[in-house]
């Protein structure tokens, strides 16, 4: 658990509801219930009872309340004090993101921290998330940002994941591929795996893909070590593929056309991991809680 959730969770108790909550922080609905839900599933009770009305604490939500009111008024008056010093940050922090991610959700981040924080330095690792997990879990790197880690990586390693948001799967075509013009969502069964084009082995989209489609990898089948190449030749008419709903700029650049699939429809969770037994240092933590307040304010 951190801070944020126990404010989140302060807040909607105060307001009466999540919508009211949500406005007052200025944070979309489903990421406030998220983070509740990620509160709750930690502490392993829930806290809240939620109806028409709005929502009433729990036995286990008052104790909660309770403490975290007075761990809020704690950093309240210990961000105040700091913030009376002035000092400027510096230093550097290490990023682990797995490459189906990294130049679509980190880009605008860093440019925002580095305006407010121009003298750290930010050094971004891309990886596959088994690579990933094992630097963080070394000390290699801060924290990291991958998708669909099992638990038993997580608990094995003493790692813990907040959960960002699900992302859609989508179906990559050619825009004169016959499945463009249809113009309606696309059943799996319907999927032409024949001409199906796979990110190379170690990739977790990959994996998701295959384990979606219910297929395999085969000679035959066209691979490639990066997302761009994978767009750029389903755009050329080489096949079709599976990619992540945040790649939908890109695809618009190599004329491909993205459809959405169902029955059912395919997803990936996308996580932030960090130690649970080492405290972060100040510019790791400022950039963390940078990042996770800019996945809130955009609804993710």
């Amino acid at each position: 658990m951190d801070i944020r959730q126990l404010t989140y969770f302060t807040a909607v108790v105060e307001a009466g509801s999540f919508t009211s909550a949500a406005e007052k922080l200025s944070i979309a609905q489903p990421s406030l219930s998220q983070q509740i839900l990620n509160l709750e599933e930690e502490l392993g009770e829930p806290l809240l009872k939620r109806s028409r009305r709005g929502v009433e604490l729990t036995g286990a939500g008052g104790l909660v309340l309770t403490r975290a009111r007075k761990m809020i008024s704690e950093m309240d008056s210990l961000r105040a004090e700091f913030e009376q010093r002035s000092e400027v940050l510096e230093g550097e922090v290490k990023v682990g993101v797995i490459p189906t991610i990294a130049p679509f959700l980190l880009p605008r981040i860093i440019a925002s921290f580095i305006e407010e924080h121009p003298k750290v330095k930010i050094h971004i690792r891309e990886d596959f998330t088994h690579r990933l997990v094992g630097a963080l879990s070394g000390g290699e790197i801060d924290f990291a940002i991958a998708s669909d880690v099992e638990k038993s990586e997580l608990s094995g390693r003493s790692l813990h994941q907040r959960v960002i948001f699900r992302e859609s799967l989508l179906l990559a075509v050619p825009q004169k591929h016959e499945l463009a013009v249809s113009g309606e969502r696309v059943p799996l069964k319907n999927v032409p795996q024949d001409q199906l084009i796979l990110l190379s082995e170690g990739h977790c989209l990959s994996g998701q893909v295959i384990e979606t489609c219910k297929t395999s990898r085969r000679p035959e089948r066209l691979e490639c070590g990066q997302l761009d190449t994978l767009l750029s030749l389903v755009g050329a008419g080489l096949g079709v593929s599976i990619v992540p709903e945040m790649a939908a700029a890109a695809a618009k650049l190599y004329g491909v056309k993205l459809l959405r699939l169902a029955n059912p429809k395919p997803t990936r969770l996308i996580g932030s991991l960090r130690r649970r037994s080492t405290r972060p240092g100040p510019v790791a933590d400022a950039f963390y809680r940078h990042f996770t307040e800019e996945m809130d304010r955009r609804g993710l």
